[in-house]
């Protein structure tokens, strides 16, 4: 693999996709496999409203379950 600059590099496509989804997710805009783009829009909108961003809106979820102090609903449909 060569490269005449940093912005020219040959790679494989699925590396090349792994590399962008990286650089994407590191500017804190990325997707979470499997929820709707809409649903994920609205909570970044409600996070940054209430100051706070979906990343931390996220670990806070995560850290609450994890520690079994949050048990979501189950889904009726």
């Amino acid at each position: 693999m060569t490269a005449t600059s940093g912005l020219h590099v040959h790679v494989p496509a699925p590396r090349m996709l792994a590399r962008v989804l990286a650089r994407t997710a590191k500017t804190g805009i990325y997707l979470v496999r499997g929820v709707p783009r809409e649903l994920q829009r609205a909570a970044r909108a409600r996070a940054a409203r209430e100051g706070t961003t979906l990343s931390a809106v996220l670990v806070h979820a995560l850290r609450d379950y994890a520690a079994g102090t949050w048990v979501p609903r189950r889904d009726t449909t």
